[in-house]
């Protein structure tokens, strides 16, 4: 029987650019408090997203501008300087290694006893600090991560990832889970060859078929989570989470088509930290403000300007225990014999003419323009049909919804 678990939270990080605080956040470490602020319309603001985990690895902090929802993606705040301090008298620099992405230069963990401190530095002069921040005594196992083929509360029908996990000591208590899904694709309309342009002349045109240079029929695509999700086992009788679920993917998802594979990763947190997201749990309730400009409040984090102490400040500096676990699985393991979930996209095949004056030939056009790629030859045209079947790039051409590259980690 699955158990319900408090403070469950499933947060779209799509929402969060819009979440905006304009209050100072009360922790209590036996209880949450909830947040009653005030409305207020959109502002542009440092949005900060940092973890720094047990883990020996360049950890990474990204910076990024607030954005209203209409715009695809954030800007990026580049060229600052970017550090992290620590009580013990470390001090780990970082470097911008894309956009708005800084990684430490040198790997490090954090440890038990010693506190962490943020330091920014924007490419304007503007100076930011983080409060001290510690690694949480207690560490985290995640005991098993399995599937199961489910009909959900909603109806859908689909595969359901879960974890076991228990913490003997009960220290634990608070957890944050996240995962990085990576799954197979196959073009569907793929062929070995491909159709060219050459040349067009008011007369005559070469558009010859020839081998594709590269693999385009099997490629692999890798989704990060869209949600938070936070739990709480303070409430039960032991510090144990059993078939907890951290994803559902109904089987009409075309990622499940094939071969899929999870990394499942389980944070402890402080009671904080864990305290901050249940708030952004508040700030998210109603949807009806959430997308909008008119933002409902602002979720001040753990970090504050040196520069300007009224200055709003998005996002949080996070120092928590990690563990995680792979799980990979097929979809004949879970629907043997049964039909494969709708592909991504509608694929229909056309068989564009080469009639026209020059410039004007359909077929000319679209494999110059690479709007098309080659499926097979038409060896019986009707009229106003060409010489070749064509299809869309991401019915004939996976390198266009992911890499052909196989990742180091794939298991068949």
């Amino acid at each position: 029987m699955r158990k319900y678990y408090s403070y469950l939270i499933s947060i779209s990080k799509k929402k969060l650019r819009f979440v905006i605080a304009l209050s100072v956040i009360v922790f209590n470490l036996s209880c949450v408090e909830p947040y009653e602020g005030d409305f207020g319309s959109f502002e542009d603001v440092l949005v900060v997203n940092a973890i720094i985990t047990n883990e020996l690895k360049r950890q990474e902090v990204t910076l990024t501008r607030s954005y209203r929802f209409e715009e695809e993606e954030p800007p990026f705040e580049t060229d600052a300087e970017v550090s992290i301090t620590t009580s013990n008298g470390n001090q780990y620099n970082f470097e911008e290694t894309q956009q708005g992405v800084y990684k430490s230069i040198e790997p490090f963990a954090a440890e038990l006893q010693s506190n962490y401190i943020l330091n920014i530095t924007t490419s304007s002069g503007r100076t930011y600090r983080s409060t001290p921040m510690e690694l949480p005594v207690a560490n985290t196992t995640i005991d098993d991560v399995f599937a199961e083929r489910i009909i959900n509360d909603n109806g859908e029908e689909g595969i359901t990832i879960n974890i076991d996990s228990f913490d003997s000591s009960g220290s634990s208590k608070f957890y944050r889970h996240d995962f990085i899904e990576t799954f197979k694709i196959i073009a569907p309309f793929w062929s070995p060859f491909d159709a060219v342009f050459v040349i067009e002349g008011f007369e005559t045109f070469e558009i010859p078929v020839i081998l594709r240079e590269q693999e385009e029929q099997i490629c692999y695509s890798t989704n990060n989570a869209s949600t938070i999700n936070v739990v709480s086992t303070q409430a039960l009788v032991e510090d144990r989470l059993d078939d907890y679920s951290v994803r559902f993917v109904n089987r009409d998802n075309y990622i499940l088509s094939h071969r899929y594979s999870i990394l499942v990763k389980q944070y402890v947190l402080s009671p904080e930290t864990f305290a901050y997201y249940d708030t952004l749990k508040g700030l998210s309730q109603s949807s009806t403000t959430v997308f909008s400009e008119d933002q409902p409040g602002f979720l001040a984090g753990n970090i504050i300007s040196l520069t300007d102490p009224d200055e709003n400040i998005a996002g949080y500096f996070e120092v928590s225990t990690v563990a995680e676990q792979r799980l990979f699985f097929s979809y004949e393991d879970f629907f043997p014999g049964e039909e494969l979930p709708p592909y991504v996209i509608s694929c229909v095949l056309q068989k564009p003419s080469t009639a026209g004056n020059f410039g004007e030939r359909d077929l000319v056009n679209i494999i110059r323009e690479e709007s098309m790629r080659f499926f097979d030859y038409n060896t019986n045209p009707q009229p106003g049909e060409g010489p070749y079947i064509m299809v869309i790039p991401q019915c004939g051409d996976c390198t266009t919804l992911g890499s052909n590259i196989v990742p180091d980690f794939w298991v068949e």
